[in-house]
């Protein structure tokens, strides 16, 4: 043990008994050790000079919060899209990490989610919007790497806006990055296929909440809160659910917030089988499943938390202009875009920031998978694109 996880006090002479064992360690003012935990004290002449220069270790207990991972605190200005894009990356090492014959040491695969889960905490409190933004617009990664990281920034949000504790947090955005583990082998083919599900499939999936949380335990994984939410992810209030068919109270409240961010981010991802569904399309889905399937006051938090028009959503303003949705406001009608294509078909240079409050720049409608143009987030939200993290910016 090291001496900083130890407060050093000065023997008095009552503390030592002569011809008994001295209780702690006793060290000099330098630190250097004089007598050894359980060492005899032999005679009065040694209890003297212990008294007069001894100093006895007494251990320092840690604060348990202190041990709880917190959420990174940027210094300096960063680029988020940048920084999702290298979350996704230490995803994707991550999951190959746990897919490799050789089971990683004890406690590994936990610190690297929990790094994931408390970099998205950082850049959510960062800029939240621009989050939502990659959400919606990220496209580079496979599915089942950019899905978990959709689903941990949607959760991250609802916890914040219900003030829960960090230690649970964690959990739960552990459990939104690994949640669907189990699948990742058959997740391309799955997502590429036009078929239905046979029963062989269908039975497959069912069975990867359960088959997920042994995964993590197999790896190490003791986070008691962050298994149970893999194992309860599919699980509805009206026992339609799976692997086990719980019913209303039976499900934890995080599982049910994971629940909400895994159909909608699954609802508006694009397949090859079909287009992304109107995320408009998708929130009334979810809202006329409230109370049945969802949490009816989670799934309004929810959707009061995305707005009627998310960040990172194209757009047709009343001008004629196609535009990005880059900022909620407090109108959920009318939230801040920046537009990029003229009423006549051309790009602007550089996008134009529009107040969507006024007539002339309100929105008209949401727009199809098709009139949407590729274009780098980060000019969108005018941030530089270099990813500025490299360097020592966090706290």
């Amino acid at each position: 043990m090291l001496l900083r996880d130890f407060e050093l006090s000065r023997i008095t002479p009552e503390l030592l008994k002569i011809d008994q064992p001295v209780p702690w360690p006793i060290y000099d003012e330098f630190g250097k050790l004089l007598m050894a935990k359980g060492a005899i004290l032999r005679s009065d002449r040694q209890k003297e000079v212990l008294t007069r220069v001894g100093l006895f270790a007494r251990e320092i207990k840690p604060d348990p919060e202190s041990l709880i991972p917190q959420p990174v605190r940027f210094r300096r200005k960063v680029n988020p899209f940048a920084e999702f894009d290298e979350l996704c990356l230490k995803l994707e090492e991550t999951f190959k990490l746990i897919e490799k014959d050789k089971v990683p040491n004890p406690g590994v695969v936990k610190k690297r989610v929990y790094d994931i889960a408390t970099h998205i905490q950082g850049l959510t409190e960062y800029d939240a919007d621009a989050l939502l933004g990659a959400v919606h617009l990220a496209d580079q990664f496979p599915y089942h790497v950019h899905h978990p990281m959709q689903m941990a920034v949607l959760s991250e949000l609802i916890m914040e806006r219900l003030q829960v504790e960090q230690e649970v947090r964690l959990s739960v955005l552990a459990a939104a990055l690994t949640c669907n583990l189990a699948m990742n082998p058959y997740q391309q083919r799955l997502h590429q296929q036009k078929q239905p599900l046979n029963d062989q499939q269908r039975a497959v999936i069912e069975k990867h909440p359960e088959q997920s949380r042994q995964k993590l335990e197999a790896v190490g994984v003791d986070d008691v809160l962050w298994l149970e939410l893999v194992a309860q992810h599919h699980e509805k209030l009206d026992g339609t659910g799976y692997p086990r068919g719980l019913k209303d109270e039976d499900i934890r409240r995080e599982a049910r917030v994971l629940a909400l961010a895994d159909v909608y981010t699954a609802m508006v991802t694009p397949r090859p089988y079909r287009n992304p569904i109107k995320h408009k399309d998708s929130l009334k889905n979810i809202f006329t499943q409230r109370g049945s399937k969802f949490d009816s006051k989670l799934t309004l938090l929810f959707l009061n938390e995305l707005g009627l028009y998310p960040p990172g959503v194209y757009v047709r303003l009343n001008n004629g202009e196609l535009a990005v949705v880059v900022g909620r406001t407090p109108d959920p009608k009318s939230p801040l875009v920046a537009s990029v294509k003229k009423p006549d078909g051309d790009l602007f240079l550089s996008p134009r920031r529009r107040n969507t409050g006024s007539q002339n720049f309100a929105i008209k409608s949401a727009c199809n998978v098709n009139e949407r143009i590729k274009i780098n987030p980060a000019t969108l939200w005018g941030i530089d694109a270099i990813r500025l993290s490299n360097s020592p910016d966090l706290c």
